[in-house]
């Protein structure tokens, strides 16, 4: 048996559950989502724990399928940050062990982490935003690549293959209008 599993913290209280936690479907979720969290989640060993049948490996099988499981995984995100808040006045003494041990090799990066955590804390705040709006005109942008297409002086059939018969008539047509107006503008200066 797995070390972590054999000193497994015993379930607490149901009043001091977490509400995903509480809300889990039955007491082998429960067992299991506890027991993933303190065997640092070794999913097998958890479905054992949670007494899952081990036939020809099924632990594994449980453990994956029950992991995919949004109940499970909001019950552990639920029960880890308990968890995790329990242990900071056991982080605060020992960080207080080692600013009180100036030859400890990491004194100056207790010093760093205890001042930027309370005297010197650092913000850092990053607000981005943007907007527009692109107008895209599939006309024109057809009308570009016949202009370009003819500079390259593409064969007339490449031309009706790629724009259609009507589509490059009507193209055409445009581009003549364009450069119509175009002339007359020249000429106006």
């Amino acid at each position: 048996m797995n070390l972590a599993v054999s000193i497994l913290p015993e379930l607490p209280s149901q009043e001091s559950w977490p509400p995903a936690f509480a809300a889990l479907k039955n007491e082998r979720h429960r067992r299991f989502a506890w027991a993933y969290l303190f065997t640092g989640g070794e999913g097998e060993a958890s479905a054992r724990v949670a007494g899952y049948s081990d036939a020809s490996e099924a632990c594994k099988v449980r453990a994956h399928e029950l992991l995919q499981r949004d109940d499970i995984t909001e019950a552990l995100r639920e029960l880890s940050t308990k968890y995790l808040f329990s242990l900071a006045p056991k982080a605060i003494m020992r960080l207080g062990a080692i600013l009180d041990l100036p030859q400890h090799p990491k004194h100056m990066k207790a010093i760093e982490l205890t001042l930027s955590k309370t005297w010197f804390p650092e913000q850092t705040q990053v607000s981005h935003h943007h907007s527009g709006t692109i107008e895209l005109s599939h006309t024109d942008a057809a009308m570009e690549a016949l202009a370009y297409l003819r500079s390259l002086n593409v064969p007339r059939e490449t031309l009706v293959a790629q724009f259609g018969h009507s589509g490059l008539a009507r193209y055409e047509k445009m581009l003549e209008e364009r450069d119509r107006k175009m002339k007359v503008i020249e000429h106006d200066r």
